[in-house]
């Protein structure tokens, strides 16, 4: 038994999170070795329970430090990643509800988790494409490749609404996005790109609920790969 598998076996929540907290004080500072060692011990937590952090307050850290991960290529396993990318916007995702949910909102909190949720699925937009198309077209299953890729654009071209609706809710508190320059930036890309209207935005936070709510129960499931 080697010792990241005792450590794993040992792990409590309280580990996990001083686990979290450092991997992503390491990656913040630039210390590369020590972060990976910090993640390597959070992939392997993931493997034994993945939901150690399910109903804690620093879910959406971890969440983060998924993020973390699929940027410096940790697991070089495509499938993997996507399950990862899935995990990370379920921790994510869990951190928003948790928020919304407390008496007061933190509003810096909520500002980080929804930004961290943004920069997910702009940066792995591809990784999430599959799980959109299985219910967003669960009654019309594609029978050719032709269906098939045109059915992919049109998931593919959600995502950026996506995004936008968490642009959105974090607009409502911060009107100038806290002169963030990549939320600016974005918010103009896809302002560009595509009509907002408020049907779109009602469709992309009612995707954020299905997605949320088909990711764990395939979790539940065991149908991740991660």
């Amino acid at each position: 038994m080697t010792s990241i598998t005792r450590r794993t076996m040992s792990m409590t929540s309280e580990k996990l999170q001083d686990i979290v907290l450092q991997a992503l004080e390491f990656g913040q500072n630039g210390k590369t070795r020590a972060c990976n060692e910090q993640l390597r011990q959070i992939y392997s937590s993931l493997q034994t329970n993945p939901l150690l952090l399910w109903e804690s307050s620093q879910v959406s850290q971890l969440g983060k430090s998924l993020i973390l991960m699929l940027h410096l290529d940790l697991i070089d396993d495509e499938e993997k990643g996507i399950g990862l990318a899935l995990l990370a916007y379920l921790f994510l995702s869990k951190g928003i509800q948790k928020e919304e949910q407390m008496p007061e909102t933190d509003l810096c909190e909520m500002f980080r988790i929804r930004k961290d949720r943004i920069i997910l699925l702009k940066s792995f937009d591809d990784f999430f494409v599959d799980s959109l198309q299985d219910f967003y077209y669960a009654n019309e299953k594609a029978k050719d490749r032709e269906t098939y890729n045109e059915q992919r654009k049109a998931v593919l071209s959600r995502l950026p609404l996506m995004q936008f609706s968490d642009i959105y809710d974090i607009e409502q508190d911060y009107p100038n996005l806290r002169d963030d320059e990549f939320l600016l930036e974005t918010a103009n890309f896809i302002e560009m790109e595509d009509e907002i209207t408020s049907e779109n935005l009602k469709e992309a936070q009612l995707l954020h609920k299905i997605l949320f709510k088909h990711t764990l129960q395939r979790l539940k499931e065991g149908k991740i790969n991660y």
